[in-house]
């Protein structure tokens, strides 16, 4: 019973039993695109988004195959908003010479991607949609596309400068921060193990911008690695569904339209592209 009021209030994505992976509607998340982060609550399952930001898909399959995060934390997690980890702001930390910055990705021309537009009107773009599973957005003309801050969206850290970020990283936590849509260099989104991110130890905002201050509390990245690297046997896998489906436009429509007994004041026929990510399933 639970689960299912679950789902009517609006879950994002889906678990359960080894399914087949003939279904079209489905597609297999490709093993260099999953980046596996343990922490020692759990794993957490983040699918690389080349289609918007290849460069920095290719840093952080550098940093796990270089071991660079294991043993680093997330020392600012604040409440609410996000959980930064990697790098680091140490004085050991400053100099990464095998890290140079990288120049920000923040759109993609409209055509190279397949954008499925949503219904309802959004705040912050002309147009929101998805790609690939990734909750994104359009501009007015229709020429530009991008990925959107929803929970579970990771992306690069950096300073003012645009072009900055090199390999630290943080994820969406709370309500989706929309403002940093297209000025963050977007290029993951957490596919599984999101009850671990949101169990990390969180600092107080109002002290230093939510690092904390003891490193003993912080929770360690015990390892990051590509699912590509692991024994085929020992990889997790994964499918997402595939947003341009028929499937998908039906799910759409049923979370806009929310018709079940428990709702006894219906809701008004809308819903937010951050609450319809593509949902992901366990694959054999």
């Amino acid at each position: 019973m639970k689960s299912a009021i679950l789902a009517l209030l609006g879950a994002t994505s889906l678990s359960g039993p080894a399914l087949a992976q003939s279904d079209p509607d489905w597609r297999p998340v490709d093993p260099d695109d999953l980046l596996l982060i343990e922490v020692e609550d759990g794993m957490i399952a983040i699918e690389l988004a080349d289609w918007i930001a290849p460069n920095h898909a290719d840093r952080m399959r550098q940093a796990a195959s270089d071991g660079f995060l294991d043993g680093r934390s997330f020392y600012r997690v604040i409440d609410g908003f996000v959980a930064q980890g990697g790098r680091g702001e140490e004085a050991d930390s400053i100099e990464l010479p095998q890290y140079p910055t990288l120049a920000g990705e923040f759109t993609v021309a409209t055509d190279s991607v397949t954008f499925t537009p949503m219904i309802d009107h959004d705040l912050y773009a002309a147009t929101v949609g998805h790609v690939a599973g990734f909750p994104a957005a359009m501009n007015e003309a229709g020429s530009e596309v991008w990925p959107i801050h929803c929970p579970g969206t990771v992306a690069m850290a950096r300073d003012n400068d645009p072009d900055s970020g090199d390999v630290e990283f943080y994820i969406v936590i709370g309500h989706g921060p929309r403002h940093l849509d297209r000025i963050m260099s977007v290029f993951g989104r957490v596919i599984d193990g999101m009850e671990h991110v949101q169990a990390l130890q969180r600092g107080d905002p109002s002290l230093n911008s939510g690092v904390i201050a003891d490193p003993e509390a912080r929770d360690t990245i015990v390892s990051a690695r590509m699912a590509s690297a692991l024994p085929e046997a020992e990889r997790p896998a994964y499918e997402v569904m595939r947003t341009d489906s028929d499937a998908f436009n039906a799910a759409k429509a049923a979370r806009r339209n929310r018709t079940h007994d428990f709702f006894f004041e219906t809701p008004p026929p809308v819903i937010e592209a951050c609450h319809m990510p593509g949902p992901v399933r366990h694959a054999e």
